[in-house]
């Protein structure tokens, strides 16, 4: 509980009237930490969100090989049936742009109902899908593991980074010309 007091206290210092750093180093190390951690924990969600929701659909283009107009299969055989997959299918967007729609051209993409529409993914962007919507090295196990060990990190630099940057500033302060040191 201090931990999570302390880490208020930290953001409530910095936030006030106006938004700044401050001057303690302890303070902006903390909220580095603490944000690069956020940005971690959104990362991960995208990347399940790209394996777990939409993988099944591309890694279904894939299985059948639907890799031109004349093999392209329906979105039902595809699984579009989830709304986040129909959402990730709109017009111009970066999914959109991997998984072709039978009958569009490079320059012009017509809106997706999902009904009735065969779909495809070309030679080109085949590599490309594999890499963003596959399924390697992801589990459960893997993700929960990777934010448990990013959490680790965090916490430790939370309480023993400031005392490092103490033991580092009382060495600097003490070297004089009398002290021999050098």
């Amino acid at each position: 509980m201090d931990f999570l007091k302390a880490l208020w206290n930290d953001l409530m210092g910095i936030v006030g009237d106006t938004v700044t750093l401050g001057t303690n180093s302890v303070t902006t190390l903390n909220i580095v930490v603490w944000s690069l951690f956020i940005g971690f924990m959104l990362a991960i969600g995208v990347t399940v969100y790209n394996r777990l929701v939409i993988g099944p659909m591309v890694r279904k283009l894939i299985e059948r090989k639907a890799f031109c107009e004349d093999s392209a299969i329906s979105a039902t055989e595809a699984g579009c049936t989830n709304p986040f997959v129909r959402f990730a299918m709109r017009k111009n967007s970066s999914l959109r742009r991997i998984v072709r729609v039978k009958g569009d051209s490079d320059t012009k993409q017509s809106p997706v109902s999902m009904s009735g529409v065969y779909l495809y993914i070309t030679d080109d962007k085949l590599h490309r899908a594999e890499t963003l919507y596959g399924n390697n090295g992801m589990s459960a196990g893997s993700v929960l593991l990777a934010v448990l060990a990013f959490f680790i990190i965090a916490v430790v630099s939370f309480i023993v980074v400031p005392d490092l940057i103490t033991m580092l500033s009382n060495f600097i302060e003490g070297i004089t010309p009398e002290s021999n040191i050098l």
